[in-house]
């Protein structure tokens, strides 16, 4: 299979991970293939050798030089390595016809499902992009059912569709370093709105009030965000017990969350919930909130708050603390569920059947 990747939209951050994962297990599965990827400068990719990479130029203006070269380099490329498909790594790709069916992933609608959490100039410009980008795919492949079953929700007309999920991998944090703390402590996010570090702090409060507790450690939060969070912080007289990290290199996040002995994950919209995964697939006990990608990934391997108030916050996080050697063996077998091969084996069968579906369907139109 010949395969043109749309990947110019890549930054370092998510996307840039998992792309890199699935393009790596691809390559292993199927050798054969020939994958190209189109990518910006400072898209932060490691590419796996096998695939043919085409760095772009998109100049000051990254949008526009984005869209520039999704409107003209995109499908040129197609039409010069004869690409049975071409592949989006966001719903946001080219709008120019191509000589062969298109398909893009789906990573969430939380700009619809949570548009308090994006300004509205974001709001809008997804809004456009993505619907476009929908209404023009042969194919759509979703990270997780959760995100399947809100855009089937949302556009019903895409039923008559290819709409499959392929949901992420957890195997990569097998190779993550780990130590065993002199203190153990638990971690959590708090580099989106939608992660509720807010929340998460004010359960240690709580939790404080009730008695000894391990120390909390808040990775990916910014500069600002950091300096306001620490003066929250001090103001509580909580500097004893929460700590916030400054911005680890990817190494260092590794080992960090590798080393936790608690994660604490309340967030309120996942497209798929990577650290759950990477959690349960590392046997470190784990707190979610009833929030339905997370409920899919961990499928009754982790603790699970009542609501979403303070107090639920809390007792689940002191139930997590028991969590059993048992509990975490399952856990881990269920994580084991979820690999990179199979999610680049999903994806590319979802491309192979817009290929089928959609080449000889216009092959048969008349001239």
């Amino acid at each position: 299979m010949r395969v043109v990747i749309d990947g110019l939209s890549i930054l370092p951050g998510s996307n840039q991970i998992v792309i890199e994962h699935l393009l790596r297990a691809w390559v292993d599965a199927h050798p054969g293939d020939e994958l190209h990827l189109l990518i910006g400068p400072d898209a932060g990719l490691t590419v796996p050798d096998g695939v043919g990479t085409r760095t772009i130029d998109l100049g000051r203006r990254r949008y526009l030089g984005r869209l520039r070269a999704q409107a003209t380099v995109v499908p040129r490329l197609c039409r010069t390595v004869g690409a049975d498909v071409m592949l989006g790594t966001i719903p946001s790709t080219t709008v120019t016809r191509l000589p062969c069916p298109r398909a893009v992933i789906a990573w969430d609608l939380r700009h619809e499902l949570r548009p308090d959490q994006f300004s509205t100039a974001a709001r809008r410009l997804r809004k456009v992009s993505y619907d476009i980008g929908f209404r023009q795919a042969d194919a759509i492949i979703t990270i997780s059912e959760r995100t399947r079953d809100d855009l089937l929700r949302s556009r019903p007309w895409l039923a008559r569709r290819i709409v499959r999920a392929a949901q992420l991998g957890s195997d990569h944090a097998d190779s993550w370093p780990r130590t065993v703390p002199e203190t153990p402590y638990a971690l959590t996010f708090g580099q989106w709105s939608n992660k509720n570090v807010g929340l998460v702090v004010d359960a240690w409060e709580l939790l404080r009030e009730r008695g000894p507790l391990r120390p909390l450690s808040v990775v990916g939060l910014g500069t600002t965000a950091r300096e306001a969070l620490a003066a929250d912080i001090a103001r509580r007289g909580l500097d004893d017990v929460v700590r916030l990290q400054p911005w680890l290199t990817d190494q260092e996040f590794r080992a960090c969350f590798a080393s936790a002995g608690l994660i604490v994950f309340p967030s309120d919209f996942e497209g798929f919930g990577l650290p759950a995964a990477e959690a349960m697939r590392l046997g470190i006990p784990l707190v979610i909130t009833p929030e339905p990608a997370l409920l899919e990934v961990t499928d009754g391997h982790a603790v699970v708050t009542a609501d979403w108030t303070t107090r639920a916050l809390a007792d689940a996080v002191v139930a997590a603390g028991a969590t059993d050697d048992a509990a975490l063996a399952a856990a881990r077998e269920r994580a084991a569920h979820f690999t990179w091969r199979r999610t680049a084996e999903a994806t590319r069968e979802t491309l192979a059947e817009a290929v089928r579906r959609v080449r000889p369907a216009r092959r048969s139109r008349p001239t």
